[in-house]
């Protein structure tokens, strides 16, 4: 039986998670990145008066994680618009997105 992988979701966006997701990325697949949402507000998002269920508060997690991996050298896509094959989301939002996905990869931390 031949299976084709189009569409994988990544749980984790720590090193290994955003970079994994990238690779899915430059094979043309589409991709679904997802972290934990923060309990906390920065001061940063407290002075903007931001609440903590601000979709920019509830994806910082992932979206910083994803900022620091577009930075890392060597570049983790084969071109920049694959970047664009990339989605961002939290567990509390974004989880049941998921189920229409052709394969699911846990890259979360072990405590």
């Amino acid at each position: 039986m031949n299976r084709t992988i189009r569409k994988v979701a990544v749980l984790g966006s720590g090193i290994m998670g955003s970079r994994i997701a990238c690779h899915f990325a430059n094979i043309g697949c589409d991709v679904l990145l997802l972290d934990i949402a923060p309990k906390e507000l920065t001061e940063d998002e407290k002075a903007k008066g931001r609440a903590i269920d601000h979709p920019a508060v509830k994806n910082r997690i992932v979206q910083s994680s994803f900022d620091a991996t577009l930075k890392s050298n060597p570049a983790p896509f084969f071109h920049k618009k694959f970047a664009s094959r990339v989605k961002l989301g939290n567990f509390t939002d974004d989880m049941a997105k998921i189920k229409g996905f052709d394969w699911i990869i846990e890259v979360v931390v072990e405590n």
